[in-house]
């Protein structure tokens, strides 16, 4: 039996997807273990966590050595715990015996430098390193909408406008929209200040995405590689956020249509080119980020659209969540938990093979 890994940041992160990635390893000739990266020892080269057992469908606590193939699935934010963790993860890239499904995108900011200078460039919207509070010249740019360069689900995300002598600022929680409204602009220079003393941010301009109802909506597109290392789109699925709000992500308590429902009453002109335009994007995104990066696995692909028509890709996410596309497609869910066994034992046999072909030449060469 080959061992398959799959990393989080908590044992209680994403519990149920994980386990029904767990039922399919027997199938293919894996033992499954999840486990924490903190727990690695770097002296025995174990980590602690728990082991699928699929004769009764459960798991047990154990100390294991670290798995040959892992799933990353560790959400990192910028306490310590995340840092210790992919210090861990960055670390266990380098060892010549432990594959990663794929390798990750790196943050926000050098997510856009590779994109502006591709052929995806028209679709991508300018963004700026936000440094100082000085940077936002609202004479040219007002709106704008500033978020974390390591952020992820719309944390973080502030929506800032200025208005006569006032600056609104406005930011999407779970239970509704906090809005403050800094009356000088010294003020709202210091608010702005300590925020970015915390993180690092970007900047862009604020684009209307919204439908006629005035709720922000987008599409989140999700990928998949095959065995054969194809590039396929599983699905499209529509956000659409409340009344008001700034972004539609779950988190904010977006709901979900299928793509093709959405589409076929979607008030846009020209909406074959518009689909046409999607599915270049599509196209050609996987192989501009495994070129400029590393590899990869699977990619949520957010996309927005302008009233016009315009398509605007808003965010890429090598990690991304599944739920748009099992509740849009219900029909999907054992297929998304068969991915990963699936694209793991292509690659365990790829490693076999190549112990196989040194080991050849190795006694040729005696």
């Amino acid at each position: 039996m080959n061992n398959f890994g799959i990393m989080s940041l908590s044992l209680d992160h994403e519990n149920h997807y994980i386990h029904q990635i767990a039922k399919y390893g027997r199938d293919f000739g894996f033992t499954i273990y999840h486990f924490v990266p903190s727990t690695y020892h770097p002296f025995t080269h174990t980590v602690k966590g728990k082991q699928y057992m699929p004769d009764s469908d459960s798991w047990i606590e154990a100390e294991f050595p670290v798995p040959s193939i892992l799933y990353d699935r560790c959400f990192y934010h910028d306490d310590s715990h995340s840092i210790q963790c992919k210090n861990i993860i960055q670390w266990l890239k380098k060892q010549p015996t432990i594959t990663f499904l794929g390798n990750g995108l790196p943050n926000k900011w050098k997510l856009y430098q590779v994109l502006r200078e591709s052929k995806l460039s028209a679709y991508i919207p300018e963004t700026f390193l936000l440094q100082s509070a000085n940077q936002i010249n609202f004479q040219n740019l007002n709106p704008v909408i500033i978020k974390p360069i390591n952020g992820s689900q719309g944390n973080g995300l502030y929506f800032i406008k200025k208005q006569n002598k006032d600056i609104l600022v406005r930011t999407d929680k779970k239970e509704k929209t906090i809005e403050k409204i800094f009356s000088d602009q010294v003020t709202f220079n210091k608010w702005l200040n300590q925020l970015l003393k915390r993180n690092s941010y970007i900047m862009q301009a604020h684009l209307p995405l919204t439908n006629k109802e005035e709720q922000p909506f987008d599409i989140r597109a999700f990928m998949q590689k095959n065995p054969k290392e194809e590039w396929n789109v599983i699905e499209k699925g529509i956000r659409i956020g409340e009344k008001g709000r700034i972004i539609s992500n779950l988190s904010a308590g977006a709901s979900i249509i299928a793509f093709e429902d959405w589409f076929q009453t979607a008030p846009f002109p020209l909406k074959g080119f518009l689909k046409q335009e999607m599915e270049e994007i599509l196209t050609l995104l996987p192989s501009i980020l495994e070129n400029s990066f590393s590899t990869l696995f699977e990619l949520g692909v957010d996309i927005g659209i302008s009233p016009n028509g315009s398509l605007w890709i808003l965010d890429v996410n090598s990690k991304p969540g599944r739920k748009v596309i099992m509740t849009a497609y219900p029909h999907l869910c054992e297929k998304l938990y068969q991915a990963p066994i699936l694209y793991a034992a292509k690659l365990a046999d790829d490693k076999r093979r190549n112990r196989d072909e040194e080991a050849i030449s190795y006694r040729n060469n005696l």
